[in-house]
């Protein structure tokens, strides 16, 4: 809508004859290194998850609730074509994980396979319930998702199909360790581990049953 020989032994470690002085300043230089910013690191991925999709130029809208969201192209439907609170949506959706350097945990596309979710009846995460109402059929976008909007539970959709991406997933975003550790160094609700974006392509809109 990712060879091996090794050199002599003396080139490998120094000779009781070496100065030791190189290996000194190498491991001053390492201990002295810089922490990372946290703050810097979230703010690094958060741009990562919102580089234009083929070098296209998006302008991303942030909801009261933290969502941010841009429209990679306008949908052509009209009336019952448009996401409601209680439409039926059919839609492929790539989900990647910021915590994770933008790691693809679900791609319906790849898999050929869509997305069939009722709204307020399915379960999915807030963001994503959020982030599809007023698309339009033929449209797409992108979800930048906090984890505040994320997900709470192994439920929630959109849940990958392999339990190898699964595990891998929920294992990160449901990690409370991590978690409670980023908190503690960016801010409640700022922590990265949770943070996913969606790029969601909508295929179809029906009204309720």
């Amino acid at each position: 809508m990712l060879s091996l020989l090794l050199p002599a032994c003396s080139s490998l470690l120094p000779s009781p004859c070496q100065s030791t002085s190189r290996w000194q300043r190498r491991a001053t230089t390492e201990l002295s290194a810089p922490r990372i910013d946290r703050r810097a690191a979230l703010a690094a991925a958060l741009a990562a998850a919102a580089a234009p999709a083929h070098a296209q130029q998006l302008t991303f809208a942030t909801t009261p609730t933290g969502l941010r969201y841009a429209d990679i192209k306008p949908g052509t439907g009209t009336g019952e074509e448009v996401v409601s609170a209680e439409s039926r949506v059919t839609f492929h959706v790539k989900g990647r994980l910021v915590g994770k350097q933008g790691w693809v945990f679900v791609d319906s596309q790849e898999e050929d396979e869509p997305y069939r979710l009722t709204m307020n009846k399915d379960d999915m995460i807030p963001g994503l319930a959020e982030g599809l109402l007023g698309m339009q059929k033929g449209g797409s976008r992108r979800l930048v998702i906090p984890s505040t909007l994320g997900y709470s539970g192994r439920d929630q959709q959109p849940v990958p199909r392999s339990f190898g991406q699964r595990q891998r997933l929920f294992t990160t975003v449901l990690n409370q360790n991590r978690l409670r550790q980023e908190s503690e160094g960016l801010g409640a609700g700022n922590d990265v581990a949770g943070v996913v974006a969606l790029d969601i392509q909508v295929i179809n809109v029906r009204p309720p049953l």
